[in-house]
């Protein structure tokens, strides 16, 4: 004989049973999270919130993304008026006015500064950090390398397996690779920095120079350091004749083989192979200006950062996760961004590969940008470069520019 199930035993188990099943809906958190928009970025972005959801199921993920020129407007904006993002993704030289605004530092119960200052490189830190106590973690990070043709060095008799490894021997090498024609056009160049304001903050970086000062709080491009790296880079235009602005593009150069060397970032390989694949080039650290001298160069840095409206533990497991192994890992297969943690740096298969093997070192070496005030990066360095192969300017004369215009940007953002 059947027993019938009585009503009164089963509504405690049809109770606890609904309220199991609607947990996870009633306590989920929203993060919204900005960052400056590209295709690749973006899909990256899109795959590793999914990731997040499914590790989360507690934690939802909406992703907004805007144009990089009206993106920091919108982020101080929202900020100020405690609307907007919950993480944002900014570059890390804005975080220390950010905090001035009201970013919350990332919660201990998460990742610890202990944890992030042991297990990260600690070049792009810098900014990220007040007191001993840590705002956002970095990301998107670049140093800079040498790139050469092996076959370009071949041609001029020099071994395609031995870079140079001095300031010198760079001059030398660009030279033996430099050709012109019968007008003295040139048709192959040697060398080229192309006045980047990272290369030419990096040579200033392995001269000694700290392009700070301390007790001012304030830029200093004053020291003969600083000048010395400013002239090697205009040397080589205006003294050695080994590159020549006048040939265009450096990137399209070195496509196409004709040129040697290029001072660059490493998020160039990716760009190199995809317009060409077969394209034959190596990396090597930047060579110091001597033998046994610095191998440094800057880094420069974004970072994963959260807002005073967003809720610190959620938020700062989204942060964490997006600077985690894994990820890093998957963000340097799947677009060639560099990771910062020590692990993956270390990973065997990293340091086996010829390409990535010197990027890893120069991330540990790596500087970052003393100062706030992106103008220094993004207009100030070049301009000086520019005024001085152009012969408007002396060095002295466009240092002296220089130091003045940097510091008005640093005192312009209130730093």
């Amino acid at each position: 004989m059947r027993h019938a199930i009585r009503p009164k035993r089963l509504l405690p188990a049809v109770i606890a049973a609904l309220l199991l099943a609607a947990a996870p809906a009633l306590a989920q958190t929203t993060i919204v999270h900005w960052h400056h928009t590209s295709p690749a970025h973006d899909e990256m972005m899109r795959v590793l919130a999914q990731r997040f959801m499914e590790q989360n199921p507690d934690i939802r993920i909406e992703l907004e993304t805007f144009p990089l020129g009206e993106f920091l407007d919108k982020v101080l904006v929202n900020i100020a008026a405690g609307t907007g993002p919950d993480t944002v993704q900014v570059r890390s030289t804005w975080i220390p006015w950010l905090i001035d605004m009201g970013l919350q530092p990332l919660d201990p119960r998460v990742i610890t500064a202990d944890e992030i200052t042991a297990e990260f490189v600690p070049g792009p830190l810098k900014h990220l950090q007040r007191d001993g106590v840590f705002y956002a973690l970095p990301t998107g990070s670049q140093s800079v390398v040498l790139f050469y043709q092996p076959q370009l060095f071949e041609l001029a008799g020099l071994d395609g397996n031995t870079p140079p490894a001095t300031w010198e021997e760079v001059v030398e090498y660009a030279r033996r690779i430099h050709r012109t024609d019968a007008q003295g056009a040139t048709i192959q160049m040697g060398v080229a920095t192309g006045g980047y304001a990272p290369v030419l903050a990096t040579l200033m970086i392995q001269a000694g120079a700290t392009l700070w000062d301390d007790e001012a709080g304030l830029p200093d491009f004053t020291t003969p350091e600083a000048a010395r790296g400013m002239q090697f880079a205009t040397d080589l235009v205006t003294v050695h004749g080994v590159e020549d602005p006048a040939f265009g593009s450096r990137w399209t150069a070195f496509r196409n083989e004709r040129l040697g060397m290029v001072y660059a970032h490493p998020g160039m390989i990716g760009s190199f192979l995809a317009t060409h694949p077969h394209l034959q080039f190596r990396i090597t650290e930047v060579p110091p200006p001597e033998p046994g001298g610095s191998r440094s160069s800057l880094i420069t840095t974004w970072a994963f950062a959260m807002t005073p409206k967003a809720e610190s533990e959620a938020a700062t497991k989204w942060i964490a996760f997006l600077e985690s192994a894994e990820s890093q890992r998957y963000r340097l297969q799947a677009s060639g961004e560099l990771p910062l943690r020590w692990e993956v740096i270390q990973d065997p298969e990293n340091l086996a590969d010829p390409l990535l093997n010197p990027v890893m070192w120069s991330l540990t070496r790596a500087v970052e940008v003393p100062w706030t005030a992106d103008d220094i990066i993004d207009s100030h360095l070049g301009a000086a470069w520019r005024s001085i192969i152009n012969r408007q300017l002396a060095l002295p004369a466009a240092m002296e520019r220089l130091q003045q215009q940097a510091v008005n940007s640093e005192l312009a953002v209130g730093r």
